[in-house]
């Protein structure tokens, strides 16, 4: 698709997503929400129940819902440092109504609202999935830009740190060094790399004190999130510069050379408002080396090679601005662009790549309103000088008299990647439309939406299709998805969503999601519920055409299938035929409890129960023409035989789907308000791989469980133990597991860790801020890679042998370097 016919798609999205019904006459509710001084309460979420209407308070505490039918409400209030606050109001049409909320402080809250679960905002308590929000006040409290540590107490989420300043995230399974089961998305923008599908991760573009929250779902989202929602979806929420105006500076350092400044500028004047964003971060890594096995010459590996000319200093730059106008419905428009730059390691399933300048860019239109979203955005990824540090060492062997800079060259992954995207959405209540004068049909709300997706990406004609063809890979897929909430009984409510996404080069896939919901008594729901995923290939998984990736081995998409023979002829018998690639699915059934028992304790309890077609597996050799007994590799489509371009032999790389798997597990959650100052949560996830079905000949790593059966994470948050001062502990156990990813290969041992935190008012517009992870750890083992390189496929070695104390280092996963005691310490002002 041209970017003119893509131009001429969103604009007929935007006049298929008006609806053509003629809405009745409505009312507006007008209000302030206050604490007990008089004061506004800024960043209130406001809730119209049970309409699904929603708005958020002002700088100076004020609130508008428009759009809204005649009839009485309650109206409820909910923010981070109080107790949640409703006031009943009666709107009549054509007419304003007033209303206002007072809030009452509180040190600890135990849950507020989220927005992933529905796409609109709604009590934790009665979102019809697991998600987790980590609040503007817990993200403030860390230092530097890694939010990241906070991810630890998120219930059913897998953290898995690898570094100072990096960190990957899983949920119920199936990790991977190349893990991009996971979706995530920034302002409502999917913030993931167009060339190999992961996550931006450490490329976000938004400095952590710009961050006004951070929602994590558990469990498949594609019924309104589309491809790559398998696992979960983590989302990031900004900062709006009329909520939040004024200047924010903090600047932090620490072990390891770390060091971080960031800084934030947000004002509004009349109704344009404007923020201004930057940062600069780095540090000295944990470091170690891997070995690799020699492939140098087709006849086998003539010794070991030492990974070289690693460089573990990890650096970025990030920054951005928006501009917004405010307008009289309550709405916004707005426009954002954002840069950022990133040096250090990546890991894949093959080795580790050496990160250089890699950078990445956002440019976003967006409109909001309480019932309206739409948007248009382009995301652009520039790899930079960033190369293969496996590539490099074989390259060195192999061209012993050129310069190091030349090697790199070699081993590099040129290139650019872009995301063009747009969305428009709308939620309304039947009531907006129609009234019948039946509760159940008149309170039930309908949120739909459309997405059209075009993913562009170029290696400079250097490792993917097109450097064959001569023409950038283009994927384009769109997407439409609608879910309806029906209170069919005072005390029940049927969910029933579902998305249809369409691929230009994959059969249609459809995403349904069901739910009953069961509400009893107030802030007490159990849920039944069923979700379907779905994960497309990603465009390395289906355009990689990299012959001689290493000396005598190519790496080559799977878009048209591959028939593997015992000889380089095509009537050499036929050894195995692989399908072309296609969507992995994942099916899940669960059954849940959340509620709040006596405005103390909050318990977030799910079991569920998952089936998987079809894994995407990592990069696998399927032909090897140098082996004892030989085999080959031809293209399923053209009949063609795998080579190199001047026609030598290649060792066939490729992914692939395999299998079939059920698993099981409970992810489980609780806070516990002790005292108005004393607050203490925990939460645990068990989980259990009951069976996998696959051929003969799959490759083990592609339906590795690569996850801890158990994993418990408990703390406590102290408010004002002192004048001035609040201060955290998290104590996390994570259980042995075996890991198995492409060469990375071995046993995890068990460990723990406690961390500490603590917050000093130096004054009211000044805090100091001391952080200190893995300060105190426990290991069950130890594990060594062999003298060979795990990439010869030989297992790391398993130790046993417990060690605990403070200082003691531990690995969270293979290959990478071993974790140590990171303290750091910052000072954050705030001038308003």
């Amino acid at each position: 698709m041209s970017r003119s016919s893509l131009c001429r798609s969103l604009t007929a999205v935007l006049l298929v997503a008006v609806p053509a019904l003629v809405q009745a006459q409505k009312g507006r509710i007008v209000g302030t929400v206050s604490d007990s001084s008089k004061g506004p309460v800024v960043g209130a979420q406001v809730i119209v129940s049970p309409t699904g209407l929603s708005a958020v308070t002002s700088a100076d505490g004020k609130v508008i819902v428009p759009g809204v039918p005649a009839g009485s409400y309650e109206v409820r209030a909910y923010r981070l440092g109080y107790k949640a606050a409703a006031a009943r109001v009666l709107v009549t049409a054509g007419e304003d109504a007033n209303v206002a909320i007072l809030m009452t402080p509180a040190s600890a809250t135990l849950a507020g609202v989220v927005v992933s679960a529905s796409r609109r905002l709604e009590k934790v308590t009665e979102a019809p999935a697991t998600v987790t929000r980590l609040d503007e006040v817990q993200i403030a409290n860390s230092i530097g830009n890694s939010f990241a540590p906070a991810l630890k107490e998120v219930k059913g989420l897998e953290f898995i740190q690898t570094g100072v300043m990096s960190s990957s995230v899983n949920a119920r399974g199936f990790n991977s060094a190349f893990n991009n089961r996971m979706l995530m998305m920034e302002d409502g923008r999917i913030a993931t790399l167009a060339e190999s599908g992961l996550p931006i991760g450490a490329l976000t573009t938004i400095p952590k004190i710009d961050l006004a929250g951070v929602e994590v779902l558990v469990g498949p989202g594609s019924a309104l999130y589309g491809p790559d929602a398998s696992a979960g979806v983590l989302t990031l929420q900004t900062k709006d510069p009329r909520q939040y105006p004024g200047t924010t500076v903090e600047v932090a350092g620490g072990a390891r050379s770390y060091m971080d400044l960031q800084a934030r500028h947000a004002d509004v004047r009349g109704n344009w408002g404007y923020k201004l964003l930057a940062e600069y971060q780095s540090a000295d890594d944990y470091e170690n080396s891997l070995t690799y096995p020699s492939v140098a010459t087709p006849t086998g590996p003539s010794g070991p090679i030492q990974e070289v000319g690693a460089d573990f200093k990890t650096e970025v730059i990030r920054g951005s601005g928006t501009l917004a106008y405010y307008l009289f419905n309550g709405g916004r428009i707005s426009a954002t662009v954002g840069a950022s730059r990133l040096n250090g390691i990546g890991m894949t399933n093959v080795g580790r790549n050496q990160l250089v300048d890699y950078g990445f860019r956002n440019y976003q239109l967006q409109y909001v309103s309480p019932r309206w979203f739409a948007q248009a955005y382009m995301t652009n990824s520039l790899p930079g000088g960033t190369y293969q540090l496996n590539g490099f060492a074989q390259n060195r062997r192999r061209f012993p008299t050129i310069s190091a800079d030349s090697v790199k060259k070699l081993s590099a992954f040129p290139g650019e990647g872009r995301v063009y995207a747009a969305e428009v959405q709308n939620n309304f209540s039947i009531a907006m439309l129609l009234q019948t004068g039946m509760p159940a049909i008149d309170n039930t709300l309908i949120t739909y939406g459309v997405q059209v997706r075009r993913d562009q990406v170029s290696s400079d004609r250097k490792w993917l299709s097109d450097r064959r063809t001569g023409d950038d890979i283009v994927n384009e897929q769109n997407g439409v998805y609608a879910q309806i909430e029906m209170p069919v009984h005072s005390m029940v409510k049927l969910v029933t969503a579902g998305r249809y996404d369409k691929h230009d080069k994959y059969e249609a896939q459809f995403s349904p999601k069901a739910a009953v919901m069961i509400t009893p008594w107030e802030d007490q729901t159990f849920r039944v519920s069923f979700n379907r995923a779905f994960k497309s290939p990603s465009i390395l998984q289906t355009d990689f055409f990299f012959p001689n990736f290493q000396p005598n081995i190519g790496v080559f998409g799977n878009f048209d299938g591959f028939v593997i023979r015992r000889g380089s002829t095509a009537t050499s018998p036929v050894v195995r035929t692989i399908e072309a690639i296609r969507p992995e699915l994942n099916d899940t059934w669960e059954v849940g409890y959340k509620g709040i028992l006596k405005d103390r304790l909050y318990v977030d309890l799910t079991g569920y129960r998952t089936r998987f077609t079809g894994f995407q597996s990592p990069l696998v050799i399927i032909a090897n023409p140098f082996a004892a007994a030989p085999t080959f590799a031809f293209n399923a489509k053209t009949g063609a035989l795998i080579t190199s371009e001047t026609g030598g032999n290649q060792i066939a790389l490729t992914y692939f789907n395999v299998g079939k798997a059920w698993m099981r597990g409970i992810d489980a959650g609780f806070k516990f308000i002790m005292t108005d100052r004393i607050s203490m949560s925990a939460n645990t996830s068990l989980i259990s791989l009951d069976s996998i079905k696959r051929s003969a000949t799959d490759p083990l790593e592609a339906t590795s469980f690569n996850s801890p059966s158990v994993r418990v994470t408990a703390g406590m948050d102290f408010a004002a133990i002192a004048p001035k001062l609040t201060a955290s502990w998290t104590a996390r156990y994570v259980s042995k597991y075996d890991f198995r990813s492409g060469i990375h290969f071995g046993t995890l041992p068990a460990f723990s860790t406690v961390d500490v935190g603590a917050n000093y008012r130096l004054r009211d517009d000044a805090a100091l801020m001391l952080q200190a992870t893995n300060l105190y750890a426990c290991i069950g083992g130890t594990t060594t890679a062999p003298v060979t390189g795990v990439s010869s496929a030989v297992s790391a070695t398993y130790a046993k042998g417990r060690k605990c104390g403070f200082g003691q280092k531990h690995r969270e996963i293979i290959n990478m370097p071993e974790l140590g005691p990171t303290v750091l310490a910052g000072v954050r002002w705030d001038i308003r």
